[in-house]
């Protein structure tokens, strides 16, 4: 079944599964900025991102960054946090 990557999941996740990668994605976010997170890992994450079309294939360190922020936010929606889809918000250099 072919299906729009770009529409919510079918089925709901637990809250707590929600929190829990809130914090995973934070925590990689601010591994990556303070290049705490070799070359490979950052790589593997980098092309999952690619391959769902959130990151350009062209992308550098900061742009991985925004992505994963980006998605941190959606999860954040998706958690209650939000009333509504959060716009992106800039990440500072």
């Amino acid at each position: 079944m072919a299906t729009n990557p770009a529409v919510p999941a079918p089925n709901p996740v637990q809250r707590r599964d929600a929190n829990v990668l809130i914090g995973v994605l934070a925590v990689l976010e601010g591994a990556i900025w303070a290049g705490d997170l070799n070359q490979q890992t950052t790589t593997k994450v980098a092309e999952r991102f690619v391959q769902e079309g959130l990151l350009a294939a062209d992308h550098g360190r900061r742009d991985l960054r925004q992505a994963i922020n980006d998605m941190n936010q959606r999860l954040r929606h998706a958690a209650g946090e939000y009333d509504g889809p959060p716009p992106p918000i800039p990440l500072q250099p």
